[in-house]
């Protein structure tokens, strides 16, 4: 065991456990023919984490599976969870220097150029106008772009980028643009729009547009990907697409990040977000909140799993009230991941467990044949429930366990 965190004022510690070899996640995992053959091919790219919660002695044991923090993978929307908590941190700082400022404030976003769009309505609100709090909830109930790029330009990669660093959660880990805006520069993405934050008629505040200091790049090996691309005048291009100046969030970076939410008080001050209690309880009614949850999304056809990939995948079937699962997921470019904190009311257990692959047969990007719904999901939904029954046999109180809905 290496504790790579100190003792709290309350002696509680975060120990980590990587086991190289057989442990409990690869044992898990060679158990099951169908996620071995999966796991041992190295086009899928997989690369697991999975930590064991010790409640009883406030312990975590996080266990490895190819974690690999030096090769790349595209992150895709899992990038979103960092720039939603540290939205509610900023708020806190400028409220420490005086500032009157709340998640349900009106933010307005005018485009500096016409590249870089303004935002001004948001139809999912009950008075129509965007707030940090609304997009803060769609992030996670359904991982809205928009959402994100508003909270991408509120922060900056400096502040997103260094803060995550101060607080010993990003080692290598980059976020330095916004998504599902083709063509943009790596210029145009370090500038920020402007904001105005409005109460009542009234300007609570005022951010001008501004740029970041420094060119934020990632340095992951494999960044070439592929065989050939589609372009975006629909043209292949054939020849490695690259990902060099893509987002970049390892899947420990991942882990630590939603750590700090759902356990913020197993780190060091320091290393814990600037967070209140109610907005540590607004994100994790956020994370764990189905669309069904939500006023405006209950009547669209969005299925509990649509944001939930571990234990359920593209399953159709309600998620049991006892399950809540606290988590941020992502796909693109044949990229699946999911970062969750899985927790069983009823069994009083909980786990964190962390995972991406890849399916992209063809090993062309932008031509949208990715294997998600034949590989993707199916993989994480069997993973997921690999690791929770487990779960539910390590436990001591076998007695008041329901029985477990995955099995036959």
């Amino acid at each position: 065991m290496k504790a790579i965190v100190g003792l709290t004022s309350l002696a509680l510690y975060l120990t980590f456990m990587s086991c190289a070899g057989s442990n409990v996640l690869t044992k898990s995992i060679h158990a099951d023919p169908y996620l071995k053959s999966i796991t041992s091919n190295p086009d899928y790219e997989v690369q697991i984490l999975y930590t064991h919660v010790d409640r009883k002695n406030k312990r975590f044991k996080t266990y490895s599976y190819h974690v690999d923090e030096t090769k790349y993978f595209y992150p895709a929307s899992t990038v979103k969870m960092p720039v939603a908590i540290l939205s509610l941190q900023k708020i806190n700082d400028l409220n420490s220097q005086g500032i009157e400022l709340t998640k349900d404030d009106i933010m307005m976003t005018a485009a500096i150029n016409e590249r870089l769009t303004p935002a001004f309505k948001d139809t999912t609100t009950a008075n129509n106008k965007p707030n940090i709090g609304r997009y803060i909830e769609k992030i996670f109930a359904i991982s809205d772009n928009d959402a994100y790029n508003r909270l991408f330009e509120w922060l900056g990669q400096d502040y997103i980028n260094g803060q995550l660093i101060s607080k010993n959660i990003f080692h290598g880990s980059v976020i330095n643009h916004r998504l599902s805006i083709p063509n943009l520069t790596s210029e145009e993405n370090r500038q920020s729009n402007e904001i105005r934050f409005f109460r009542d008629d009234k300007i609570l505040y005022e951010q001008a547009s501004f740029a970041a200091s420094q060119d934020w790049k990632h340095h992951a090996d494999f960044a070439q990907k592929g065989l050939g691309y589609y372009n975006s005048n629909d043209s292949l291009i054939m020849k490695p697409f690259d990902f060099s100046r893509k987002n970049f969030y390892t899947i420990r970076d991942m882990e630590a990040t939603l750590q700090r939410i759902i356990f913020p008080e197993y780190f060091p001050e320091k290393q814990r977000f600037n967070l209140t209690d109610s907005n540590y309880d607004f994100l994790k009614k956020c994370m764990s909140s189905l669309p069904r949850d939500d006023h405006f999304l209950k009547n669209e056809m969005y299925h509990d799993s649509y944001v939930k990939f571990l234990m359920y995948g593209n399953m159709k079937t309600e998620i049991p009230q006892n399950i809540k699962i606290y988590n941020k997921v992502g796909d693109a470019y044949g990229y699946l991941i999911d970062c969750a904190y899985i927790e069983d009311t009823d069994a009083d257990i909980g786990f964190f467990l962390t995972a991406v692959i890849h399916v992209n047969a063809d090993k062309i990007y932008n031509d949208n044949k990715y294997e998600y719904d034949e590989t993707g999901l199916p993989f994480l939904a069997k993973l997921g429930q690999t690791i929770y029954k487990y779960e539910l046999e390590i436990s001591k109180k076998t007695e008041k366990l329901i029985k477990n809905p995955f099995q036959n």
